[in-house]
């Protein structure tokens, strides 16, 4: 994530806002400070107070001992975490500074945090996991109801061709039936799994595609691991882009 710089103090030529942002100044005439703001002066890199940001990690630090920065309410003696609705008070007069409005004036954009995808893609990959182990349990029926019809076929066809071993016809008869309920019984049962591991499998990732999407746009991330995933910077979505947490 990049990392921002922002020294703020009072304007010496107009007491407004000045701000000095990765070595650009910039200004805000709408603002004007009280003399218990200090300075800026780029050329010696002072200012009242430095705000540093690193994704949804912003601090800020009083820089001149001469005055104060209130933050909640509250003196602060170094450096100290904030977000955008904290209350920023700089100065003995405590003059109140918006910080929202501040970073989103440098284009600031506060990250997306997709943690809690982790929880969705680990659900996902074990439902998953379930299913087709169920739909190979089925696969594996299947095969054994092949070899049954294909030992009680030898059983029919045996006694033909070694004499030597007689099989009385109804037992044989008894056999030829017993495969064919079972072909039909296990074909039928088949066919059910493979249906209801289709309709399964379509209901999964139909859920998944609702859960593992940008909580910003709702842009669906697709069937990326999420080890995977905590490698994008960014939302693939071009008409989103915004800077993921993860």
């Amino acid at each position: 994530m990049k990392f921002m710089e922002i020294l703020i103090g009072r304007d010496p030529d107009t007491n407004c806002l000045a701000l000095l942002v990765d070595g650009k100044r910039g200004k805000d005439s709408t603002i004007i400070f009280p003399n218990s703001v200090s300075r800026l002066k780029p050329e010696k890199n002072t200012a009242h107070c430095r705000i540093s940001v690193k994704g949804n990690d912003i601090r800020i630090m009083n820089l001149n001992s001469h005055n104060v920065t209130y933050v909640d309410g509250e003196e602060i003696k170094s450096s100290k975490k904030i977000d955008l609705h904290s209350i920023i008070e700089l100065g003995a007069d405590q003059y109140r500074i918006n910080i929202k409005k501040i970073l989103k004036k440098i284009g600031y954009v506060a990250p997306v945090s997709i943690k809690h995808l982790k929880r969705v893609w680990e659900r996902y990959d074990r439902a998953l996991l379930k299913l087709q182990v169920e739909q190979q349990k089925a696969a594996n029926q299947q095969k054994l109801q092949g070899l049954i019809s294909q030992a009680s076929v030898l059983c029919v066809i045996i006694p033909s061709v070694i004499p030597s071993i007689p099989i009385p016809g109804m037992i044989r008869v008894l056999l030829v039936i017993v495969a064919l309920l079972l072909g039909v019984y296990f074909y039928i049962k088949g066919t059910k799994t493979d249906e209801s591991f289709v309709i399964k499998k379509r209901e999964l990732d139909e859920r998944f595609k609702d859960d593992y999407v940008c909580p910003k746009c709702g842009y669906f991330f697709g069937f990326i691991p999420y080890d995977n995933l905590m490698y994008k910077k960014n939302c693939p979505n071009p008409n989103c882009n915004a800077p993921l947490d993860t």
